[in-house]
């Protein structure tokens, strides 16, 4: 079984550092792939993250564990219909959180916060607060806290019951699919992941500090000032 536990070891640190790689590609910072186009911390961007490091990852360790030890078709691999639920839930409100986020930005530029000003840098906090209106970054977004909280503590707990999943087979070839997840649980990340959709749907009255209106206008006004310069 060692074998398994050693290379979903090395199957999650590989996806980290190509994680790490394409945040320092893309936003110039090694969490880059955590923050938005908004160029702040993105609740949506660490789910996915997490889900996809964790399923993947142990995928990738079942399989090539069981090519270690021999297995007779080690791609043989069942995935329970509960985890493919799972993964189905986080991308579908990924992309609806995504679509109403893209959305505001064009239509309410003006209530939108966005950071990427030299005060106004990303910080962690913002997967929990207020990301429009006034109290943008001062205020905790109840919902997105409840949907934090939800996806560490499955994340956790499906880590867990991995490692004892493979604990109570005897041999690498006779792990031949992922644990699933209760119905209970699915259930659960299902309503607080549409809990989450449906809190972005309104817009908070009020301008944030630095809107995506304001950031736009004077990264605008820098270009200008640069061709005029040269």
């Amino acid at each position: 079984m060692g074998a398994i536990y050693l290379s979903w070891a090395i199957s999650g640190a590989v996806l980290l550092l190509v994680a790490l790689w394409i945040g320092l590609a893309g936003n110039k910072r090694i969490d880059g792939i955590l923050i938005d186009e908004r160029g702040r911390y993105s609740l949506t961007h660490l789910q996915l993250f997490l889900w996809t490091i964790t399923i993947l990852s142990l995928l990738s360790g079942v399989f090539f564990g069981r090519l270690v030890h021999g297995a007779g078709n080690p791609i043989d691999i069942t995935i329970p219909p509960e985890v493919l639920g799972l993964l189905g839930i986080s991308l579908g409100s990924a992309v609806a959180a995504t679509t109403t986020k893209r959305t505001k930005d064009v239509t309410k530029a003006e209530n939108v916060a966005a950071s990427g000003g030299l005060d106004y840098q990303p910080r962690l906090a913002q997967m929990i607060l207020v990301e429009e209106g006034t109290f943008a970054d001062e205020v905790v977004d109840i919902s997105k806290f409840q949907q934090f909280v939800v996806t560490i503590l499955l994340v956790v707990a499906y880590t867990a019951t991995a490692v004892q999943w493979i604990s109570t087979h005897g041999t690498a070839q006779s792990v031949t699919s992922l644990p699933t997840i209760s119905t209970a649980l699915l259930t659960l990340f299902g309503i607080s992941h549409g809990a989450y959709v449906v809190g972005k749907a309104p817009t908070s009255a009020g301008e944030p500090p630095l809107s995506i209106e304001t950031r736009n206008r004077d990264r605008e006004d820098f270009l200008v000032q640069k061709r005029l310069a040269r």
